[in-house]
């Protein structure tokens, strides 16, 4: 079963992708914009440090939710005959790759394969870094899941291995899947799709996300009982390539915002409602902010500042995910340490912002391991991984990671 109805609600399944192979593969020109192999990564990633701070992130989402990992979703399904074909066929037309190559993928084992696959190690394939960021590999609105169709060169063959878990797992066996799967530039990525309520969705029109794309899922959510989706139009660029690096929801009524958004500007956002009328779906200019349309639309929030308020270190910690948070229930989410303001503002509203070793010390001195107390109970939560590896890739622990079932 998959089911999400809010940013919010405590997450019951997720799915993750452990640094690994894939990284330690990566060299200086993937790293340089204007090489033909850049994997959109600023720097080369230290693999063990990376390991150590998405370990604590994975504890984190264990004391609420069942865990899974992409590696081993998908080794479970080119186990599969028919899954195992159809993925390497498909690679084949991507990549372009040789016949010899492409015999030699359908000869491997599966555990050689998925290891080819992500890492490109035997093939002339680049490896598959950012499978770490898990949320732009599919997203769930309400029972719907959608498949990503990436943007960048960087990403396509991941879009590939997500159809193929899609298809094959168990955990996705009775899922309702979008079925308008498409290919660049009819793009669309998880981190441009925000699920507000069980009749509001939240899309951001990005770098990463194309209107076709948006349309073809806002008319697929209104036939399922969406009334209406906003869209925010967004500046074009790097730094804010999905929604969810500039906004996200730390609690029901709270959110942390990059506040150029906000204010006229370069890099504000321009908001779109589109609804149902009859059997057309209307698209509405809406006036105002993001803020003060979703309140409009019955849903006021609390905008913290990333950064504190201060425009120079809101852009800093921007940059490395400040404003990029994951829910494991309202008012318990998981940021980065490194963005020391934005966690003094969440401080002044209200929240304890910890590690994730002293969190993990509360969940079980305070509540005796049982998450169902913690979320009964008056505190609020911003529990804090080191990232200072993970960031290199331009991604938080929203980024991280791609709920499957939420309460």
């Amino acid at each position: 079963m998959v089911h999400v109805a809010s940013e919010t609600g405590r997450l019951r399944r997720v799915v993750i992708q452990r640094p690994g192979a894939a990284l330690s593969c990566m060299l200086p020109a993937h790293i340089h914009p204007g090489s033909e192999d850049y994997l959109l990564f600023d720097d080369l990633v230290h693999v063990p440090q990376a390991q150590q701070e998405h370990d604590q992130l994975a504890a984190v989402l264990r004391t609420t939710a069942e865990v899974a990992y992409v590696d081993d979703m998908l080794l479970h399904c080119l186990g599969l005959s028919e899954a195992r074909a159809w993925l390497i066929d498909e690679v084949q037309k991507l990549e372009d790759l040789d016949g010899e190559t492409w015999r030699q993928l359908r000869e491997m084992e599966p555990a050689e394969l998925a290891y080819a696959l992500v890492t490109g190690v035997g093939t002339d394939m680049n490896p598959l870094p950012n499978l770490l960021f898990a949320r732009d590999l599919a997203a769930v609105v309400g029972d719907l899941l959608v498949v990503s169709n990436a943007s960048k060169a960087a990403r396509r063959r991941e879009s590939l291995l997500a159809w193929t878990i899609v298809r094959h797992h168990p955990w996705f066996a009775q899922a309702d899947v979008a079925r308008r799967r498409g290919r660049y530039p009819l793009t669309i990525e998880g981190g441009d799709v925000l699920v507000i309520s069980n009749d509001l969705a939240l899309i951001g029109a990005s770098e990463r996300t194309s209107w076709s794309m948006i349309i073809n899922l806002a008319h697929d959510l209104v036939r399922r009982g969406y009334t209406r989706v906003l869209v925010a139009e967004m500046p074009k660029q790097r730094s804010s390539m999905h929604l969810d690096t500039v906004f996200t929801l730390v609690d029901d009524d709270t959110a942390v915002v990059y506040p150029p958004i906000l204010e006229q500007g370069p890099e504000e956002c321009n908001i779109i409602r589109l609804r149902k009328s009859g059997d057309e779906l209307v698209v509405e200019d809406m006036d105002g902010d993001l803020v003060q349309c979703l309140a409009e639309e019955g849903h006021p929030l609390k905008a913290i500042p990333c950064g504190g308020g201060d425009p120079m270190l809101a852009r800093r910690e921007q940059w490395t995910d400040g404003a990029n948070f994951v829910c494991l229930a309202p008012g318990v989410a998981v940021g980065y340490a490194r963005n020391v303001y934005t966690g003094h503002a969440l401080e002044d509203e209200g929240f304890t912002v910890v590690d994730s070793q002293r969190y993990l010390a509360d969940f079980v001195r305070d509540f005796g391991g049982d998450f169902d107390r913690l979320v009964n109970s008056d505190r609020r939560y911003v529990i804090n991984i080191t990232g200072s590896e993970l960031c290199r890739g331009r991604g938080g622990p929203r980024c991280l990671t791609f709920p499957v079932q939420r309460d």
